[in-house]
Protein backbone atom coordinates (compact mmCIF):
# COMPACT_ATOMS: atom_id res chain seq x y z
CA UNK A 1 0.00 0.00 0.00
CA UNK A 2 1.32 3.58 -1.05
CA UNK A 3 2.32 5.75 2.28
CA UNK A 4 1.91 9.70 2.20
CA UNK A 5 5.43 11.00 2.43
CA UNK A 6 5.60 13.55 5.64
CA UNK A 7 8.32 15.04 7.97
CA UNK A 8 10.32 11.66 9.34
CA UNK A 9 9.80 11.37 12.84
CA UNK A 10 12.67 12.84 14.72
CA UNK A 11 14.55 10.01 17.23
CA UNK A 12 17.56 10.40 18.99
CA UNK A 13 19.70 7.41 17.66
CA UNK A 14 21.79 6.98 20.64
CA UNK A 15 19.21 6.13 23.20
CA UNK A 16 17.10 4.13 20.82
CA UNK A 17 18.85 0.81 22.44
CA UNK A 18 17.13 1.76 25.34
CA UNK A 19 13.52 1.28 23.75
CA UNK A 20 14.30 -2.39 23.34
CA UNK A 21 15.94 -4.20 26.32
CA UNK A 22 15.20 -7.66 25.17
CA UNK A 23 17.47 -7.39 22.19
CA UNK A 24 20.45 -8.73 22.68
CA UNK A 25 23.03 -6.26 20.73
CA UNK A 26 26.30 -8.15 21.52
CA UNK A 27 24.70 -11.28 20.04
CA UNK A 28 23.19 -9.41 16.83
CA UNK A 29 25.54 -6.74 16.75
CA UNK A 30 23.11 -4.12 16.64
CA UNK A 31 24.45 -0.93 16.91
CA UNK A 32 21.89 2.08 15.99
CA UNK A 33 23.91 4.52 13.50
CA UNK A 34 23.84 8.52 14.74
CA UNK A 35 22.20 10.37 12.18
CA UNK A 36 24.98 12.30 11.01
CA UNK A 37 27.10 9.38 10.26
CA UNK A 38 23.58 7.82 8.30
CA UNK A 39 23.69 11.04 6.61
CA UNK A 40 27.59 11.48 5.50
CA UNK A 41 27.37 7.91 4.05
CA UNK A 42 24.29 8.89 2.09
CA UNK A 43 25.89 11.59 0.87
CA UNK A 44 29.21 9.86 -0.10
CA UNK A 45 27.24 7.27 -1.92
CA UNK A 46 24.69 9.37 -3.79
CA UNK A 47 27.58 11.25 -5.79
CA UNK A 48 27.83 7.66 -7.65
CA UNK A 49 24.45 7.09 -8.97
CA UNK A 50 23.48 10.29 -10.81
CA UNK A 51 19.91 11.48 -10.91
CA UNK A 52 17.60 9.04 -12.22
CA UNK A 53 15.05 6.97 -10.55
CA UNK A 54 16.64 5.23 -7.62
CA UNK A 55 15.38 2.84 -4.97
CA UNK A 56 17.37 2.56 -1.72
CA UNK A 57 17.69 -0.68 -0.12
CA UNK A 58 18.67 -1.18 3.73
CA UNK A 59 18.95 -4.54 4.41
CA UNK A 60 19.51 -4.06 7.98
CA UNK A 61 17.24 -0.95 8.46
CA UNK A 62 17.19 -0.73 12.33
CA UNK A 63 15.34 2.49 13.84
CA UNK A 64 15.91 3.68 10.01
CA UNK A 65 18.55 6.39 9.98
CA UNK A 66 19.54 5.24 6.63
CA UNK A 67 16.14 5.58 5.05
CA UNK A 68 15.31 8.59 7.10
CA UNK A 69 18.53 10.53 5.73
CA UNK A 70 17.88 9.30 2.52
CA UNK A 71 14.13 10.71 2.40
CA UNK A 72 16.24 13.81 3.35
CA UNK A 73 19.12 14.49 1.01
CA UNK A 74 16.84 12.63 -2.12
CA UNK A 75 13.43 13.70 -1.15
CA UNK A 76 10.83 11.58 -3.62
CA UNK A 77 13.18 8.73 -3.98
CA UNK A 78 11.81 4.81 -3.47
CA UNK A 79 12.48 3.15 0.03
CA UNK A 80 12.90 -0.47 0.78
CA UNK A 81 13.99 -1.37 4.26
CA UNK A 82 14.62 -4.74 5.80
CA UNK A 83 15.00 -5.57 9.79
CA UNK A 84 15.54 -8.93 11.83
CA UNK A 85 13.54 -7.71 14.93
CA UNK A 86 9.97 -6.93 14.41
CA UNK A 87 9.64 -4.46 17.50
CA UNK A 88 11.90 -2.57 15.81
CA UNK A 89 10.78 -3.12 12.00
CA UNK A 90 7.42 -1.14 13.50
CA UNK A 91 9.39 1.67 14.79
CA UNK A 92 11.42 1.69 11.83
CA UNK A 93 7.87 2.15 9.72
CA UNK A 94 6.48 4.71 11.73
CA UNK A 95 9.46 6.85 11.75
CA UNK A 96 9.62 6.74 8.05
CA UNK A 97 6.16 5.98 6.55
CA UNK A 98 6.26 6.79 2.78
CA UNK A 99 8.89 3.70 2.79
CA UNK A 100 8.45 -0.06 2.33
CA UNK A 101 9.77 -1.60 5.81
CA UNK A 102 9.60 -5.50 6.43
CA UNK A 103 10.99 -7.63 9.24
CA UNK A 104 13.06 -10.56 7.91
CA UNK A 105 16.06 -11.87 7.76
CA UNK A 106 18.79 -10.64 5.22
CA UNK A 107 20.67 -13.44 5.09
CA UNK A 108 18.03 -16.16 5.17
CA UNK A 109 15.84 -14.80 1.94
CA UNK A 110 14.36 -12.16 3.67
CA UNK A 111 15.36 -9.94 0.88
CA UNK A 112 13.67 -11.81 -2.34
CA UNK A 113 10.28 -10.26 -1.66
CA UNK A 114 11.28 -6.41 -1.13
CA UNK A 115 13.72 -6.77 -4.43
CA UNK A 116 11.25 -7.98 -6.34
CA UNK A 117 9.19 -4.84 -6.08
CA UNK A 118 12.19 -2.69 -7.49
CA UNK A 119 10.72 -1.34 -10.77
CA UNK A 120 12.95 -2.30 -13.60
CA UNK A 121 14.28 1.36 -14.85
CA UNK A 122 15.56 2.10 -11.11
CA UNK A 123 19.10 1.96 -10.12
CA UNK A 124 19.45 0.27 -6.46
CA UNK A 125 21.68 1.94 -3.57
CA UNK A 126 22.10 0.00 -0.89
CA UNK A 127 23.17 1.49 2.44
CA UNK A 128 23.75 0.44 5.91
CA UNK A 129 24.90 -0.30 9.38
CA UNK A 130 25.21 -4.30 8.91
CA UNK A 131 26.27 -6.80 12.16
CA UNK A 132 29.23 -7.33 12.93
CA UNK A 133 29.26 -9.44 16.15
CA UNK A 134 32.42 -11.32 15.12
CA UNK A 135 30.90 -14.63 14.42
CA UNK A 136 27.85 -15.23 12.37
CA UNK A 137 24.73 -17.48 13.45
CA UNK A 138 24.38 -18.48 9.70
CA UNK A 139 27.38 -20.60 10.76
CA UNK A 140 25.36 -22.93 12.56
CA UNK A 141 23.02 -22.93 9.69
CA UNK A 142 24.87 -25.45 6.81
CA UNK A 143 22.38 -24.60 4.26
CA UNK A 144 22.84 -21.23 4.46
CA UNK A 145 26.12 -21.12 4.91
CA UNK A 146 26.63 -22.79 2.06
CA UNK A 147 24.24 -20.56 -0.59
CA UNK A 148 26.45 -17.52 0.71
CA UNK A 149 29.77 -18.92 0.30
CA UNK A 150 28.88 -19.76 -3.03
CA UNK A 151 28.91 -16.10 -3.48
CA UNK A 152 32.15 -16.11 -2.89
CA UNK A 153 33.85 -17.71 -6.05
CA UNK A 154 37.67 -17.89 -4.47
CA UNK A 155 39.25 -20.53 -2.00
CA UNK A 156 39.66 -19.38 1.45
CA UNK A 157 43.76 -19.54 1.89
CA UNK A 158 45.00 -20.26 5.56
CA UNK A 159 44.35 -17.67 8.15
CA UNK A 160 41.36 -16.05 6.36
CA UNK A 161 37.82 -16.68 6.74
CA UNK A 162 34.29 -15.95 6.00
CA UNK A 163 32.37 -16.10 9.50
CA UNK A 164 31.27 -12.44 10.05
CA UNK A 165 27.61 -10.85 8.99
CA UNK A 166 28.77 -8.03 7.99
CA UNK A 167 31.26 -9.56 5.02
CA UNK A 168 27.76 -12.00 4.19
CA UNK A 169 25.91 -8.63 3.61
CA UNK A 170 28.33 -7.19 1.45
CA UNK A 171 28.60 -10.34 -0.71
CA UNK A 172 24.81 -10.28 -1.28
CA UNK A 173 24.57 -6.98 -2.11
CA UNK A 174 27.17 -7.04 -4.53
CA UNK A 175 25.73 -9.65 -6.12
CA UNK A 176 22.38 -8.23 -6.56
CA UNK A 177 24.39 -5.21 -7.93
CA UNK A 178 26.45 -7.49 -10.51
CA UNK A 179 23.07 -7.62 -12.39
CA UNK A 180 21.85 -3.99 -12.19
CA UNK A 181 23.28 -0.62 -12.09
CA UNK A 182 23.85 1.24 -8.77
CA UNK A 183 26.05 1.50 -5.61
CA UNK A 184 26.94 0.00 -2.21
CA UNK A 185 27.86 2.22 0.67
CA UNK A 186 28.75 0.41 4.35
CA UNK A 187 29.58 1.28 7.09
CA UNK A 188 31.58 -1.98 8.69
CA UNK A 189 34.45 -2.61 11.26
CA UNK A 190 37.94 -0.66 9.86
CA UNK A 191 39.76 -4.68 10.10
CA UNK A 192 37.79 -4.85 6.61
CA UNK A 193 40.22 -2.32 5.33
CA UNK A 194 43.59 -4.21 5.57
CA UNK A 195 43.02 -7.56 7.76
CA UNK A 196 44.69 -10.66 6.44
CA UNK A 197 41.71 -12.76 6.87
CA UNK A 198 39.33 -10.34 4.85
CA UNK A 199 41.45 -10.52 1.76
CA UNK A 200 39.67 -12.77 -0.18
CA UNK A 201 36.32 -11.28 0.71
CA UNK A 202 38.22 -7.60 -0.42
CA UNK A 203 39.34 -9.55 -3.53
CA UNK A 204 36.13 -10.63 -4.62
CA UNK A 205 34.04 -7.50 -4.37
CA UNK A 206 37.46 -5.64 -6.13
CA UNK A 207 36.55 -7.94 -9.16
CA UNK A 208 32.47 -7.48 -8.92
CA UNK A 209 32.26 -3.76 -8.07
CA UNK A 210 34.14 -0.63 -8.94
CA UNK A 211 35.59 0.81 -5.43
CA UNK A 212 34.69 4.24 -5.41
CA UNK A 213 35.59 5.71 -1.52
CA UNK A 214 37.15 4.76 1.29
CA UNK A 215 36.53 6.65 4.64
CA UNK A 216 38.38 5.43 8.33
CA UNK A 217 36.94 6.82 10.69
CA UNK A 218 38.72 6.00 13.46
CA UNK A 219 37.31 4.43 16.45
CA UNK A 220 34.45 6.18 18.82
CA UNK A 221 31.83 7.01 16.02
CA UNK A 222 29.12 4.97 18.32
CA UNK A 223 28.61 5.43 21.45
CA UNK A 224 29.20 2.93 24.27
CA UNK A 225 32.43 1.32 21.72
CA UNK A 226 35.74 1.81 20.78
CA UNK A 227 35.94 -0.34 17.72
CA UNK A 228 37.29 1.28 14.76
CA UNK A 229 34.89 1.97 11.87
CA UNK A 230 34.89 2.48 8.22
CA UNK A 231 32.34 3.60 5.22
CA UNK A 232 33.50 1.92 1.67
CA UNK A 233 31.24 2.95 -1.08
CA UNK A 234 31.44 0.83 -4.66
CA UNK A 235 29.23 1.42 -7.55
CA UNK A 236 28.44 -0.88 -10.70
CA UNK A 237 27.58 1.77 -13.13
CA UNK A 238 30.00 1.48 -16.29
CA UNK A 239 33.21 2.73 -15.97
CA UNK A 240 35.72 3.91 -16.46
CA UNK A 241 36.37 5.44 -13.57
CA UNK A 242 39.11 7.03 -11.37
CA UNK A 243 41.24 5.33 -8.34
CA UNK A 244 39.27 5.35 -5.43
CA UNK A 245 39.91 7.79 -2.72
CA UNK A 246 40.73 7.05 0.82
CA UNK A 247 40.20 9.28 3.45
CA UNK A 248 41.00 9.76 7.29
CA UNK A 249 41.37 12.89 9.47
CA UNK A 250 39.80 15.05 6.97
CA UNK A 251 42.91 14.28 4.96
CA UNK A 252 42.41 12.44 1.42
CA UNK A 253 44.66 10.46 -1.49
CA UNK A 254 43.39 8.13 -4.14
CA UNK A 255 45.13 4.91 -4.47
CA UNK A 256 44.88 1.67 -6.26
CA UNK A 257 44.51 -1.70 -4.52
CA UNK A 258 47.32 -4.11 -5.08
CA UNK A 259 47.43 -7.49 -4.34
CA UNK A 260 48.42 -10.32 -2.84
CA UNK A 261 45.91 -8.39 0.16
CA UNK A 262 44.06 -5.86 -1.80
CA UNK A 263 44.38 -3.43 0.93
CA UNK A 264 41.54 -0.56 0.62
CA UNK A 265 44.30 1.85 1.55
CA UNK A 266 47.16 3.26 0.21
CA UNK A 267 50.68 1.77 1.43
CA UNK A 268 53.31 4.82 1.96
CA UNK A 269 56.45 3.99 -0.08
CA UNK A 270 58.80 4.15 2.50
CA UNK A 271 56.62 1.02 4.20
CA UNK A 272 57.39 -0.75 0.71
CA UNK A 273 60.55 -0.10 0.38
CA UNK A 274 61.53 -1.38 4.14
CA UNK A 275 59.35 -4.43 3.48
CA UNK A 276 60.96 -5.54 0.13
CA UNK A 277 64.47 -4.46 1.58
CA UNK A 278 63.75 -7.03 4.92
CA UNK A 279 62.23 -9.62 2.67
CA UNK A 280 65.47 -9.59 0.23
CA UNK A 281 67.74 -10.04 3.82
CA UNK A 282 65.89 -12.40 5.97
CA UNK A 283 62.57 -14.48 5.92
CA UNK A 284 59.31 -13.96 7.11
CA UNK A 285 58.89 -14.49 11.34
CA UNK A 286 56.92 -17.53 11.52
CA UNK A 287 59.60 -19.39 8.92
CA UNK A 288 62.23 -17.73 11.12
CA UNK A 289 60.71 -19.51 14.23
CA UNK A 290 58.71 -22.35 13.22
CA UNK A 291 57.35 -23.76 16.09
CA UNK A 292 54.72 -21.25 17.42
CA UNK A 293 51.29 -21.96 19.60
CA UNK A 294 48.55 -19.65 20.59
CA UNK A 295 47.87 -18.91 23.90
CA UNK A 296 45.76 -20.73 26.28
CA UNK A 297 42.32 -20.35 26.60
CA UNK A 298 40.84 -22.47 29.10
CA UNK A 299 36.93 -20.54 28.57
CA UNK A 300 36.09 -21.05 32.39
CA UNK A 301 38.62 -19.21 33.44
CA UNK A 302 36.02 -18.45 37.08
CA UNK A 303 37.02 -21.98 37.34
CA UNK A 304 40.10 -22.87 35.88
CA UNK A 305 42.46 -19.55 37.16
CA UNK A 306 43.29 -17.80 40.60
CA UNK A 307 46.25 -15.37 41.48
CA UNK A 308 46.88 -18.28 44.56
CA UNK A 309 47.69 -21.78 43.27
CA UNK A 310 46.14 -23.40 46.83
CA UNK A 311 43.44 -21.77 46.35
CA UNK A 312 42.39 -23.02 43.09
CA UNK A 313 43.90 -26.52 43.37
CA UNK A 314 41.30 -26.37 46.45
CA UNK A 315 38.47 -24.84 44.43
CA UNK A 316 38.90 -27.36 41.94
CA UNK A 317 39.31 -30.10 44.04
CA UNK A 318 35.96 -29.24 46.08
CA UNK A 319 34.81 -29.38 41.97
CA UNK A 320 35.74 -32.80 41.58
CA UNK A 321 34.23 -34.04 45.04
CA UNK A 322 30.46 -32.72 44.47
CA UNK A 323 27.82 -34.45 43.21
CA UNK A 324 26.01 -32.98 40.81
CA UNK A 325 23.09 -32.14 42.24
CA UNK A 326 25.10 -29.99 44.55
CA UNK A 327 26.46 -27.80 42.42
CA UNK A 328 24.74 -24.89 43.66
CA UNK A 329 26.11 -24.98 46.63
CA UNK A 330 29.54 -25.52 45.51
CA UNK A 331 28.93 -22.10 43.16
CA UNK A 332 27.79 -20.18 45.99
CA UNK A 333 31.11 -21.23 48.03
CA UNK A 334 33.29 -20.44 46.13
CA UNK A 335 31.42 -16.95 44.55
CA UNK A 336 30.52 -18.57 40.70
CA UNK A 337 27.79 -16.45 39.53
CA UNK A 338 24.79 -18.58 38.96
CA UNK A 339 24.75 -17.90 35.08
CA UNK A 340 27.98 -20.49 35.02
CA UNK A 341 25.66 -23.65 36.37
CA UNK A 342 25.45 -24.94 32.68
CA UNK A 343 28.99 -24.78 32.63
CA UNK A 344 29.34 -26.33 35.52
CA UNK A 345 27.10 -29.10 34.81
CA UNK A 346 28.57 -29.79 31.52
CA UNK A 347 31.85 -30.16 33.37
CA UNK A 348 30.55 -33.13 35.42
CA UNK A 349 29.53 -35.14 31.98
CA UNK A 350 31.72 -38.63 31.80
CA UNK A 351 33.79 -40.74 34.59
CA UNK A 352 34.72 -38.84 38.21
CA UNK A 353 37.46 -35.95 37.93
CA UNK A 354 41.04 -37.12 39.22
CA UNK A 355 42.53 -33.65 40.15
CA UNK A 356 46.40 -33.58 39.96
CA UNK A 357 48.47 -31.26 41.87
CA UNK A 358 51.15 -31.10 38.87
CA UNK A 359 48.15 -29.69 36.54
CA UNK A 360 48.50 -26.30 38.12
CA UNK A 361 50.65 -24.13 35.81
CA UNK A 362 51.94 -20.63 36.53
CA UNK A 363 49.85 -18.63 33.94
CA UNK A 364 50.55 -15.05 32.70
CA UNK A 365 47.94 -12.73 31.58
CA UNK A 366 50.18 -11.36 28.80
CA UNK A 367 48.73 -8.03 27.32
CA UNK A 368 50.04 -7.58 24.35
CA UNK A 369 51.58 -3.84 23.56
CA UNK A 370 51.03 -3.25 27.16
CA UNK A 371 53.82 -5.71 27.74
CA UNK A 372 56.34 -4.83 25.19
CA UNK A 373 60.11 -6.47 25.89
CA UNK A 374 58.81 -8.34 29.56
CA UNK A 375 56.08 -9.50 31.01
CA UNK A 376 55.47 -8.15 34.41
CA UNK A 377 55.45 -10.51 37.81
CA UNK A 378 52.02 -9.14 38.47
CA UNK A 379 50.36 -10.75 35.37
CA UNK A 380 51.03 -14.00 36.64
CA UNK A 381 47.99 -15.92 37.98
CA UNK A 382 47.64 -20.01 38.01
CA UNK A 383 45.60 -22.08 36.17
CA UNK A 384 44.54 -26.02 35.81
CA UNK A 385 45.49 -27.34 32.71
CA UNK A 386 43.90 -30.73 31.98
CA UNK A 387 42.99 -31.68 28.52
CA UNK A 388 39.51 -32.76 30.33
CA UNK A 389 38.12 -29.21 31.43
CA UNK A 390 39.82 -27.08 28.75
CA UNK A 391 38.00 -27.74 25.27
CA UNK A 392 38.57 -27.98 21.53
CA UNK A 393 42.69 -28.05 22.28
CA UNK A 394 43.02 -24.91 23.81
CA UNK A 395 45.22 -26.09 26.37
CA UNK A 396 47.96 -26.39 23.62
CA UNK A 397 48.97 -29.74 24.67
CA UNK A 398 50.04 -31.39 21.97
CA UNK A 399 49.84 -35.10 21.75
CA UNK A 400 53.44 -36.65 24.14
CA UNK A 401 54.37 -33.07 23.41
CA UNK A 402 53.79 -30.52 26.55
CA UNK A 403 54.81 -26.71 25.11
CA UNK A 404 54.68 -25.13 27.74
CA UNK A 405 57.60 -26.46 29.45
CA UNK A 406 60.72 -24.34 28.87
CA UNK A 407 61.26 -21.30 30.76
CA UNK A 408 62.31 -19.11 27.56
CA UNK A 409 59.22 -17.71 24.97
CA UNK A 410 59.09 -15.35 22.64
CA UNK A 411 55.72 -13.73 23.06
CA UNK A 412 54.59 -11.73 19.67
CA UNK A 413 50.92 -11.00 17.62
CA UNK A 414 51.10 -11.90 13.63
CA UNK A 415 48.33 -9.83 11.12
CA UNK A 416 46.69 -8.52 14.44
CA UNK A 417 47.21 -4.53 15.05
CA UNK A 418 49.21 -3.21 17.71
CA UNK A 419 51.95 -5.96 16.53
CA UNK A 420 54.24 -6.21 19.71
CA UNK A 421 56.50 -8.82 21.22
CA UNK A 422 57.78 -10.05 24.59
CA UNK A 423 60.47 -12.12 26.05
CA UNK A 424 58.71 -14.57 28.94
CA UNK A 425 61.70 -16.09 30.99
CA UNK A 426 59.88 -17.85 33.49
CA UNK A 427 58.08 -21.19 33.22
CA UNK A 428 54.60 -21.33 32.63
CA UNK A 429 51.47 -20.78 30.55
CA UNK A 430 50.90 -17.90 28.07
CA UNK A 431 47.18 -16.02 27.88
CA UNK A 432 45.26 -16.12 24.52
CA UNK A 433 45.53 -12.30 24.22
CA UNK A 434 44.21 -10.95 20.77
CA UNK A 435 45.73 -13.61 18.68
CA UNK A 436 49.10 -13.94 20.81
CA UNK A 437 51.73 -16.31 19.68
CA UNK A 438 54.39 -18.04 22.16
CA UNK A 439 57.54 -19.72 20.74
CA UNK A 440 59.68 -22.02 23.04
CA UNK A 441 63.19 -21.06 22.45
CA UNK A 442 64.03 -25.06 22.68
CA UNK A 443 61.70 -27.67 20.61
CA UNK A 444 62.16 -31.10 19.88
CA UNK A 445 63.92 -31.46 17.06
CA UNK A 446 61.50 -33.90 14.88
CA UNK A 447 59.03 -30.65 15.42
CA UNK A 448 60.98 -27.82 13.90
CA UNK A 449 62.10 -29.76 11.04
CA UNK A 450 58.73 -31.64 10.44
CA UNK A 451 55.91 -29.58 12.11
CA UNK A 452 53.59 -29.73 14.68
CA UNK A 453 51.00 -32.29 12.98
CA UNK A 454 53.59 -35.01 14.02
CA UNK A 455 52.17 -35.13 17.28
CA UNK A 456 48.87 -36.60 15.83
CA UNK A 457 51.04 -39.74 14.95
CA UNK A 458 53.49 -40.00 17.71
CA UNK A 459 52.79 -41.69 21.07
CA UNK A 460 56.23 -40.58 23.46
CA UNK A 461 57.95 -37.90 23.73
CA UNK A 462 61.00 -39.33 23.05
CA UNK A 463 59.74 -39.81 19.28
CA UNK A 464 60.49 -36.24 18.85
CA UNK A 465 63.88 -35.62 19.28
CA UNK A 466 66.39 -33.99 21.35
CA UNK A 467 65.45 -30.49 22.15
CA UNK A 468 66.88 -27.79 19.48
CA UNK A 469 66.91 -24.25 19.23
CA UNK A 470 63.63 -23.25 18.09
CA UNK A 471 65.09 -21.45 14.38
CA UNK A 472 65.09 -22.23 10.63
CA UNK A 473 68.83 -22.72 9.12
CA UNK A 474 69.10 -19.27 8.62
CA UNK A 475 67.69 -18.05 11.98
CA UNK A 476 70.76 -20.77 13.61
CA UNK A 477 73.26 -19.07 11.37
CA UNK A 478 72.29 -15.86 12.21
CA UNK A 479 71.87 -17.04 15.84
CA UNK A 480 75.93 -17.99 16.08
CA UNK A 481 76.67 -14.45 14.73
CA UNK A 482 74.75 -12.74 17.37
CA UNK A 483 75.77 -15.18 20.67
CA UNK A 484 73.33 -17.62 20.41
CA UNK A 485 69.22 -19.08 20.44
CA UNK A 486 68.67 -16.52 23.22
CA UNK A 487 70.55 -13.21 21.71
CA UNK A 488 68.33 -14.33 18.84
CA UNK A 489 65.40 -13.87 20.42
CA UNK A 490 66.87 -11.26 22.12
CA UNK A 491 67.36 -9.44 18.93
CA UNK A 492 63.66 -10.19 17.75
CA UNK A 493 62.10 -8.61 20.68
CA UNK A 494 64.14 -5.51 20.48
CA UNK A 495 63.39 -5.50 16.34
CA UNK A 496 59.61 -6.25 16.60
CA UNK A 497 59.21 -3.37 19.01
CA UNK A 498 61.60 -1.05 17.64
CA UNK A 499 60.58 1.91 15.20
CA UNK A 500 60.73 1.31 11.94
CA UNK A 501 58.68 -1.91 12.84
CA UNK A 502 56.08 0.40 15.06
CA UNK A 503 56.36 3.30 12.94
CA UNK A 504 56.66 2.68 9.68
CA UNK A 505 55.93 -0.60 8.29
CA UNK A 506 53.28 -2.07 10.76
CA UNK A 507 50.47 1.17 9.76
CA UNK A 508 51.15 -0.55 6.60
CA UNK A 509 51.39 -4.18 6.31
CA UNK A 510 51.19 -5.07 10.16
CA UNK A 511 47.28 -6.41 9.66
CA UNK A 512 47.93 -8.51 6.75
CA UNK A 513 51.08 -9.89 6.17
CA UNK A 514 53.89 -11.21 8.38
CA UNK A 515 56.89 -9.21 9.27
CA UNK A 516 59.96 -10.21 7.83
CA UNK A 517 62.90 -10.17 9.59
CA UNK A 518 66.42 -8.95 8.44
CA UNK A 519 68.86 -11.48 9.32
CA UNK A 520 71.39 -9.09 9.62
CA UNK A 521 74.14 -8.35 12.59
CA UNK A 522 72.65 -5.16 15.19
Amino acid sequence: MPRTAHRPLEVDEEKLVLQFPSLDRKAVGAFFTPAPLAERTLALALQHVGGGPLTVVDPSCGAGAFLTAASRLRPGVRLCGLELDPEVARLCQARVPEATVRAGDALRDGLEPLLATTPPEHQELWVGNPPYNGTSSVLKDPGTYARLRALLPLALMPGTSLRDDFAFFLLVAAHRLATRPGALAFITPASFLDAFMYAPLRQSLLETLSLREVVDLGPGAFAGTQVRTCITVWSSLPGPHPAPRFERRGIGTHFTPEPPEWRLAPTAPEASALDARWRQSGEPLTRLVPVSLPGVKTRFDELLVDADPERLLTRVKDFAATPEEALPEFAKAHGLPEELMPKLRALKAGPPLEVDASYVRPFYRYGGARHRGSVPPEARAYCYLDRRLVPRGDHRLRGPYDPHLGAVKLLFNVRELPLSAALLEDEGCVHDHRHARFAPLYVPQRLRDEGLGLTRSVKTRDELGPLVPNLSPQGLAWAERLGGPLPAFQALVRFLNGPEVQGIWAPAFGASRVVPVPLTEE
